[in-house]
């Protein structure tokens, strides 16, 4: 692969590529003639979407959206297709390809042509949903050429915001379930050929697109049944830690289709119409980023004659081969950049030289189960409109589409449900044998994780995903819960096992989040033992940590090396009593008065989670173990580095946390609360954010590095404080009395990304001032009182 030689030839189009949308919509399917479709917009901008067909709300949905998100979308759109290069030119920083290998990647996997290929397989309601979105979507670019519409600053007048098609929506869907499987490893699908040669520079770019070690995906869910709700009805928390910026942002909406659908809550930008974690009248329901394997890697031996031929059931088969032109805008005019891909007929070649070397007799093949998943509009569609969690389980096992997620439910009947409906690649008893007792893939699943097998057997190669029917499910009628620890533990009482092992592990420590979580389920409940809305919403929002019980420890250590100094290098030396009379004044929270919290973060940062305590862990006491830090002088030298790394970088070690972490909202830094995971929190917040791969993405800066032996500091520390980009989202509580849902919500970051709206920081500033959650307007009544405003369309039939 040559990344610094670009052929100048006309860029050919090949066969299942991406093409040119239309400037106008397709022709409309189940849609009624002449539709009318309303936008009414209440508090913080949720946007209400009213249509009579699933292609009007779609319709109504994707106008909205852009309102709020058009540059966003426009650029994911582009990044889908393939095309960055083409507007951008191959490098995002003087000779990094970035755009370009992008590019590359992404027609590698080639989810728009995956689409059309599929497109005419879909439901009625999906293609209905997908024709709506990209009509809608195409009408406000109209409308911004006409001069009625606007779109942000970013992406004003730029020439890569074009229309779109249904089959781009559809892709974009797939795109969002293997972002955090396959679309980690486009560096690698591009490496991938015999002759190729990268050197190790070339390498270390490619893996700057996507460091799958940094992706952070995670959330808290909570459903609680009858016997620890307050009145007897189902609860739900729902609170997914997701990125601020980029593709993967929540957006809040309500949509109705009246005798259809009456749903609310939030999506992913992109989601056409359907609600990804909300409520209807009689259901409740949230999702959590799953522990499950969604890919296989498949070692294959090679012809010693021929590099590109593999051996499989006895016979040389001859790679597929597809030349993958990209056009690359230069200084001196377009040019083109010819790349060749490679695949087995089960699976994407990839390459790296350390991990996945193409050499010696042998190269690597990788197959993800989510590629051609087409059913995730379905799955999401029927969880709307479900009635009971007995009808969502029924869903989930009939569609199978949900890419990456547990799901956790309840209904106002009170019960309470959790299931792992991630699509899970389904091994034979071969492979699974093969998986547990072959010492090398045995060892490397061990370690990583990762699923390595033979690719030379039939018995071998996935058939498609695990059936839900065998994945972890679990009903119950008091609660269950997950923090992005497996399955294992969903109910505490009742652990589930004997499950594929693709979906994760079973009698493992489970992390200070989960922990806590525990602790606070035990706890959080009031003298009555059952929960109410408000403690669920003081749940939610809490700033607390699971290591506030640990202060004693500290306070003892404080107290037996009191008055001395230590030397934490060869050149300095730290006092005991100033460090340990800040930390004394951290009072176990991270709320915006708590002092010192940035103390405690650090040192949180730098305890070893096992061998730092003093009770290790045990199978039988998995939510309470480990417990109590070492009453030992290495402990405190570790208190003392987090201290000396603040004072060096000019922080003040028991200031407020108000003046150390932060949102940047434009010109305006808002003080923020919270904890991050590192420091046994629930409701957490991070600086990074590796999962915003737009264009206009913000520079990741350096780590600092330590003053005691010169060490990144991963805890996000910079010379501005915590700059937070990630972690609680679209934050929910929902529960059911007589008449329906009581539902409150936020999303943290606020609706729109777009910094002329008034909806750019509105909700920010809210939690921000730590307010709470607002009451959402569901009812035809509560949207009437909290309207803001109200848009009309006319979806016309050609």
């Amino acid at each position: 692969m040559k990344l610094f030689t670009l052929s100048i030839a006309g860029l050919a189009i090949f066969t299942g590529s991406a093409q040119a949308a239309p400037l106008f919509p397709l022709a409309l399917t189940n849609a009624h003639s002449n539709e009318a479709v309303s936008v009414t917009r209440t508090q913080f901008g949720i946007a209400h979407v009213k249509a009579q067909s699933l292609y009007g709300l779609g319709y109504g949905n994707a106008y909205a959206q852009v309102q709020d998100h058009g540059c966003l979308l426009a650029d994911g759109y582009l990044r889908l297709r393939g095309e960055r290069a083409q507007y951008l030119g191959a490098h995002r920083h003087e000779g990094d390809n970035h755009y370009l290998m992008s590019d590359i990647g992404y027609r590698i996997l080639d989810l728009p042509g995956r689409a059309a290929q599929q497109y005419s397989s879909l439901s009625a309601s999906a293609r209905a949903l997908a024709e709506g979105f990209a009509a809608g979507y195409n009408h406000y670019l109209e409308e911004v050429a006409a001069g009625n519409e606007q779109l942000g600053e970013i992406c004003r007048d730029a020439p890569w915001v074009k229309p779109i098609t249904a089959q781009d929506v559809i892709a974009n869907v797939v795109l969002m379930g293997v972002q955090g499987s396959v679309g980690r490893l486009l560096p690698q699908l591009v490496q991938a050929g015999p002759d190729n040669g990268a050197t190790p520079a070339q390498q270390g770019r490619a893996m700057a697109l996507t460091p799958a070690e940094q992706l952070t995906q995670g959330s808290n869910g909570w459903a609680i049944g009858k016997t620890l709700s307050h009145n007897g009805r189902g609860m739900v928390l729902a609170n997914p830690h997701f990125p601020f910026n980029g593709n993967f942002r929540f957006w809040t909406h309500h949509a109705t289709v009246p005798g259809e659908l009456d749903v609310m809550g939030a999506s992913v930008l992109g989601m056409p119409g359907v609600v990804n974690i909300g409520f209807n009248r009689n259901l409740a329901w949230t999702h959590t980023y799953s522990t499950a394997l969604h890919h296989v890697f498949y070692e294959l031996t090679l012809d010693p004659d021929n590099p590109r031929r593999y051996r499989y059931e006895g016979q040389w088969h001859t790679m597929r081969e597809r030349e993958i032109q990209v056009a690359v805008k230069t200084a001196t005019g377009m040019q083109t950049h010819t790349h060749m891909a490679y695949a087995t007929h089960f699976g994407l070649m990839l390459e790296d030289a350390e991990r996945f070397p193409w050499q010696d007799g042998v190269a690597y093949a990788v197959s993800d189960v989510n590629l051609d998943n087409f059913s995730a509009i379905d799955h999401w569609l029927s969880y709307n409109r479900a009635e009971s969690v007995a009808r969502l389980r029924a869903a989930s096992r009939r569609f199978n589409g949900l890419s990456f997620n547990n799901t956790l439910a309840a209904d106002k009947y009170g019960n309470a449900f959790y299931t792992d409906d991630s699509n899970v690649p389904n091994l034979s008893a071969a492979a699974l044998s093969w998986l547990q007792t072959n010492p090398k893939s045995a060892a490397i699943f061990a370690a990583t994780g990762q699923v390595v097998l033979p690719g030379d057997r039939e018995e071998m190669i996935f058939d498609g995903a695990v059936e839900l029917a065998e994945a972890p499910s679990l009903s119950r009628r008091d609660y269950v819960q997950n923090s992005n620890d497996s399955f294992w533990l969903s109910n505490a009482s009742q652990p589930l096992r004997d499950v594929s092992p693709l979906y994760g592990q079973v009698d493992v420590q489970q992390s200070e989040r989960s922990r806590y979580a525990y602790a606070l389920l035990r706890s959080g409940s009031g003298r009555d033992g059952r929960f109410s809305l408000d403690e669920l919403e003081h749940i939610l929002l809490g700033n607390g940590s699971y290591f506030a019980s640990e202060r004693g420890v500290i306070a003892g250590l404080c107290q037996q090396y009191a008055g001395q100094r230590w030397a934490l290098n060869d050149q300095l030396e730290v006092d005991v009593d100033p460090v340990c009379g800040a930390f004394a004044q951290w009072d176990g929270r991270f709320d915006l008065t708590s002092k010192a919290a940035h103390l405690a973060r650090e040192f949180f940062r730098v305890l070893d989670k096992r061998e730092d305590f003093a009770v290790p862990f045990d199978p039988r006491l998995p939510t309470t173990t480990p417990h109590t830090i070492k009453s030992d002088p290495e402990i405190l030298k570790k208190l003392l580095r987090a201290a000396a790394d603040l004072a060096h970088y000019g922080f003040a070690l028991d200031a407020p946390f108000a003046e150390i972490q932060y949102l940047q909202k434009g010109t305006e830094r808002l003080p923020w609360a919270g904890p991050e995971h590192q420091s046994g929190g629930f409701n957490v917040f991070a600086t990074h954010n590796t999962m915003d791969l737009s264009s206009f993405a913000a520079e990741a800066s350096p780590p600092l590095t330590s003053v005691v032996d010169g060490r990144p500091l991963w805890s996000g520390l910079r010379e501005e404080g915590y700059g937070i980009n990630f972690g609680s989202s679209w934050m929910m509580v929902v529960g059911f009395d007589d008449n329906g849902p009581v539902a409150r919500g936020l999303l943290s970051y606020s609706q729109s990304a777009n910094r002329d709206s008034k909806h750019f920081s509105d909700s920010s500033r809210h939690y921000s001032a730590q307010r709470g959650l607002v009451e959402l307007p569901f009812y035809p009544w509560q949207v009437s009182i909290n309207k803001l405003s109200t848009t009309k369309l006319i979806v016309k039939k050609d």
